[in-house]
C-alpha cells in the first residue's frame, strides 16, 4: 500500500520555501540536466516552467521553435556547484556565494542564462574579495565578460601592489596576454625593471613546464562540435579551473599599448625571425616569452644591472644582450635595439594618480592637533603644540572633549580594525585620532560664490577605521577683516565617504562658528571599516561663500605604519582635492 502523500505545502509560508522543496525533492520535475565533465558528472532535476519564468534562455530551450529534446540535457561548461547555486537563485531568490572561484563560476552561468541581477551580485562579490593574489585572474574574468568597472579596479590593484602581484605563485598561471598587459602598464610600483624581468623568467619556466606536461600527457579524444560550441572562454588560469573553457587569441585580454614607446611592433607577438632560429638552449622558452620581454624597459637599467641580470639569461641571445647593453651605454649607439624591444628610457611611474603633485615626496607625519594654515604651509607636516591654536570641532560622540589631550587617550594598536569599531562603540572618545596629513604647495585662494565641491580618491595598505577628514577654514576677505575677522565666521558644509561604486558609506553635516585660517576636524556620523587595497572617495561640499586656501597636496603619505595613496583611478575622480588636508583614522 502506497504511503499517503505528506502535506508539505502547509509547512511553507513563503514562495521561496515552496521552490526550495521542489528543487531539493525533484517532485513534479519534467526535465533533467547532465552537469559537469567526466568523471565528475551529476544528474539534476528541474522544472521547465520555473526555469523559463526566470531565464529567456531556458524559455527558448523548452518552449521555443527548436526546443531541446535531449534527456538529460548536457551542461558541460558549468561546474556542478555553480549550476546548483544558479538553480537555487532561480527557485528561491537566494544567492549563495562563498568564494572567489564560485563567484567566477556562477557569474559565467548567470551570463549564459541571462540572469542580470545574479551577474551584478557576483561582480559585487568579486570586487569585495579582490586582492593582489587574485587581481590578475579577476582582470581576465572582467575582460572576458566586459565588466569595465571591475577591470579598472583590478588594474588599480596591480599598479599599486605590483611586487606583491608578481611574487605571488598565482602569477605563473595567468594567461600570457594578461602578463603582456601588466608589463605594458605605465604605472607599476616596482623598484626597477629587474622586478619585471625576474617575474618574466619565472613565468617562462612555468609556461615551459606546462607545455612539457601537455606534450607528454596522452591524447584525449576531441569533444563533438556541439559540445565545443557550448564551451565558454576560461575566466581563470589557475590550476583549479573555474570554468571548462578554451583559451584563444579571440577571447584573451589584449595588451595595453606602451604609452612612451613609438615602436608599433611592441603591440603584438612578432613572428619567428632568423635570430630565433639560431637560439641555443632555452630557445623554446624564449619564443613563448618573447612578447613579455619586449615590454621590459631595459634602457632604464644601469649597465651593471643589465650585465649581472638579464644579459646572463637564456631569454636573450648574445647578440640581443649586446645590442641592449650598447644602447644602455649610449643613446646614440650605432647598434639598433632588437626588433620589437622597448626603446623607452622613462622609468615606470610609481603609483596610480598623476598630476603635478605625484612627484612630491612621501611624507611620514605625526598625529597633530588642528593647526593654523600658515603654520602648515611653513612647517609642512609639523605638529602644532600651542594650545591657543586648538579649535574644538562640533560636538560628536567620537570627539575628545575640549580638555582631553590626544596623547592621554587609549591607543588601540593591538586591536583589529573590526575590533576598533567595537571599541569605539563602548568607549566613545577614548580613541587615538591619527592624522594622515598631506603636505601642501599653496596656490591662490579660491572664491566660493555659493557651493564649492572638493573630493579625492584614496587607497590604504592596511585595514583601518576612518573617523573623519580635516579641511581648512576660510581666509579672511577685506570685508570680513574690517568687520570681525577675530571672531571668525559660521561655517556650513557637508562631508561624505563613498566606495568605488559610488555607494555612500557615511556622511555628516557640519554647522558651527569657526576661526579663519585654521584646519577643522570634520567627524563622520559613524566610523567606517576601510579595507586595504580598495578605492574610496571622500568628498566635502562647502556651502558658505568666501575665500578658501587652495593648494596642491602630496599624493603619497605614510601616517605611522599606514601608507595612503591619494588620487587613484581617473583624474576626474578627484576635484580640488587640495581642500582635503587630512584623513582622520585609527586602527
Amino acid at each position: 500500500m502506497a504511503a499517503a502523500p505528506s502535506d508539505w505545502q502547509l509547512e511553507c509560508t513563503e514562495l521561496k520555501q515552496r521552490g526550495a522543496h521542489l528543487l531539493q525533492s525533484g517532485q513534479w520535475s519534467d526535465c533533467t540536466f547532465l552537469v559537469g565533465t567526466e568523471p565528475h558528472q551529476m544528474i539534476i532535476a528541474g522544472h521547465k516552467l520555473i526555469l523559463a519564468m526566470a531565464s529567456p534562455v531556458f524559455e527558448a530551450m523548452f518552449y521555443g521553435g527548436m526546443a531541446e529534446r535531449n534527456d538529460p540535457i548536457p551542461i558541460l561548461d558549468v561546474q556542478i556547484d555553480a549550476f546548483k547555486a544558479l538553480l537555487e537563485y532561480i527557485y528561491t531568490g537566494n544567492i549563495n556565494i562563498s568564494s572567489f572561484d564560485k563567484a567566477c563560476e556562477l557569474c559565467y552561468g548567470a551570463k549564459k542564462y541571462m540572469l542580470p541581477h545574479l551577474v551584478k551580485e557576483c561582480t559585487r562579490y568579486l570586487w569585495s574579495d579582490l586582492y593582489p593574489r587574485n587581481a590578475c585572474r579577476a582582470y581576465e574574468f572582467a575582460r572576458l565578460f566586459e565588466e569595465n568597472v571591475l577591470m579598472d579596479k583590478c588594474i588599480q590593484i596591480i599598479s599599486t601592489n605590483t611586487k606583491e602581484v608578481l611574487n605571488d605563485s598565482s602569477f605563473e598561471d595567468v594567461e600570457l596576454n594578461t602578463v603582456i598587459t601588466v608589463f605594458s602598464l605605465d604605472h607599476l610600483n616596482v623598484d626597477s625593471e629587474l622586478d619585471l624581468f625576474e617575474a618574466a623568467v619565472r613565468y617562462s619556466k612555468a609556461m615551459e613546464k606546462r607545455n612539457s606536461e601537455r606534450s607528454s600527457s596522452p591524447l584525449v579524444e576531441s569533444a563533438p562540435p556541439s559540445v565545443e560550441r557550448q564551451k565558454s572562454p576560461e575566466p581563470s588560469t589557475s590550476k583549479e579551473k573555474v570554468v571548462n573553457v578554451e583559451s584563444s587569441a579571440e577571447n584573451s585580454p589584449e595588451a595595453v599599448i606602451e604609452p612612451c614607446s613609438s615602436n608599433s611592433t611592441e603591440q603584438t607577438v612578432p613572428a619567428t625571425s632568423s635570430e630565433d632560429a639560431k637560439k641555443p638552449k632555452g630557445a623554446k622558452e624564449k619564443v613563448s616569452a618573447r612578447s613579455i620581454i619586449e615590454k621590459i624597459r631595459f634602457l632604464t637599467l644601469t649597465p651593471q644591472q643589465f650585465a649581472e641580470g638579464p644579459a646572463r639569461s637564456a631569454l636573450l641571445s648574445e647578440s640581443e644582450a649586446f645590442a641592449v647593453l650598447m644602447n644602455i651605454l649610449s643613446s646614440s649607439s650605432d647598434v639598433p635595439m632588437p626588433p620589437g624591444f622597448s626603446t623607452c628610457r622613462v622609468p615606470r611611474k610609481q603609483l596610480i594618480g598623476g598630476g603635478p603633485s605625484c612627484n612630491m615626496p612621501t611624507l611620514t607625519v605625526d598625529t597633530p592637533s588642528p593647526v593654523a594654515v600658515e603654520q602648515l604651509w611653513a612647517g609642512g607636516c609639523a605638529r602644532a603644540r600651542d594650545p591657543a591654536l586648538h579649535y574644538a570641532p562640533a560636538p560628536h560622540h567620537l570627539d575628545p572633549g575640549p580638555g582631553l589631550r590626544l596623547s592621554s587617550v587609549i591607543h588601540p594598536a593591538s586591536l583589529s580594525a573590526m575590533g576598533v569599531l567595537e571599541h569605539l562603540e563602548r568607549h566613545g572618545s577614548e580613541v587615538n585620532k591619527i592624522y594622515c596629513q598631506r603636505a601642501i604647495v599653496p596656490h591662490t585662494d579660491w572664491l566660493n560664490n555659493s557651493v564649492l565641491d572638493c573630493s579625492v580618491t584614496f587607497m590604504v595598505d592596511k585595514n583601518i577605521c576612518l573617523l573623519g577628514v580635516q579641511v581648512p577654514t576660510q581666509a579672511p576677505s577685506e570685508e570680513s577683516a574690517v568687520s570681525n575677522s577675530v571672531g571668525g565666521y559660521s561655517e556650513l558644509l557637508y562631508a561624505h565617504l563613498l566606495d568605488a561604486d559610488g555607494a555612500r558609506l557615511t556622511y555628516t553635516h557640519y554647522s558651527s562658528r569657526v576661526p579663519y585660517r585654521h584646519l577643522l576636524d570634520i567627524m563622520f556620523n559613524r566610523p567606517i571599516y576601510i579595507q586595504r587595497n580598495k578605492v574610496y572617495k571622500v568628498g566635502v561640499v562647502f556651502n558658505k561663500p568666501g575665500w578658501y586656501p587652495m593648494g596642491t597636496c602630496a599624493q603619497q603619505v605614510a601616517a605611522e605604519s599606514v601608507f595612503f595613496n591619494f588620487g587613484v583611478g581617473q583624474s576626474s575622480d578627484s576635484v580640488r582635492d587640495g581642500l582635503i588636508r587630512s584623513i582622520i583614522f585609527t586602527y
